[in-house]
């Protein structure tokens, strides 16, 4: 079914074909355009190569400004990751139920035993609570709509809003992993069930590193066949014999 996820995306195949095919026909208009002009001037190989070294550089400086932003003329407080992103923080589900796996020592001593702290006023714990809840009532929701065999958007189907979660705490392990455990049950009925979870740091940054990562590799791979292509111009443009010529590149 398109609608359904998709090559483990939460996002629908139907949507990851439309943007495939519409990156790939950009792609094919506005550089291979770009390509058929470089070639009519220069030639099959050195336009490849112009265009090549120059769309790579391009790529390097906007990878660059997507990882800092314009922080040399900004400051340290310039908005970073401005480009595609990757996993964002998240609270992750360890484990749920009456007497859940304590996968970290702490879990066991929940709830209210030495370590665990229960959220103060401050704009901090506040949006930690909701990402906590909303952590869970997702997760809860998708486990009891799997084993009814439905979707989230089918009629029936359980929704966040049918969980009610509560006596929130966090807990800071010595190796700097942030926990959070809570009570959370079915509102119309059901066992209080304990829900152990983990704050995943993320890799934002991830795709903006690949970009740059991978357009400095290309870059440099390019840039010794431009400047032999070049030197070989050269020679021809000051007195040396040029390719017999077999019509338009």
């Amino acid at each position: 079914m398109l609608a359904a996820s998709c090559l483990g995306f939460d996002i629908g195949c139907e949507t990851i074909i439309k943007g495939s095919l519409a990156v790939i026909m950009a792609f094919v208009l506005f550089v291979g355009s770009v390509l058929i002009m470089l070639s009519a001037v220069f030639g099959r190989r050195m336009g490849y190569l112009v265009l090549a070294v120059s769309f790579f550089g391009w790529m390097m400086i906007l990878s660059t400004v997507w990882l800092t932003g314009f922080i040399i003329s900004q400051g340290p407080d310039t908005p970073v990751n401005l480009g595609p992103r990757g996993t964002e923080p998240a609270w992750v589900v360890e484990s749920v139920g009456t007497s859940p796996e304590p996968v970290f020592p702490a879990f066991s001593e929940y709830p209210g035993n030495a370590g665990w702290r229960e959220p103060g006023t401050n704009d901090n714990d506040t949006a930690s609570v909701q990402s906590v809840t909303s952590a869970t009532q997702a997760y809860m929701a998708d486990q009891a709509n799997a084993e009814m065999g439905k979707n989230a958007d089918e009629p029936g189907a359980i929704q966040t809003s049918d969980f009610t979660v509560q006596n929130v705490e966090f807990y800071a392990t010595e190796d700097g992993v942030s926990l959070a455990a809570a009570h959370a049950f079915f509102t119309d009925g059901g066992p209080i069930l304990t829900v152990f979870l983990r704050h995943d740091s993320g890799s934002v940054p991830r795709y903006s590193w690949m970009f740059l990562i991978g357009s400095t590799l290309l870059f440099g791979a390019h840039l010794p066949f431009l400047d032999k292509a070049e030197r070989k111009r050269k020679e021809i443009l000051t007195g040396g014999t040029a390719p017999p010529w077999y019509g338009p590149a």
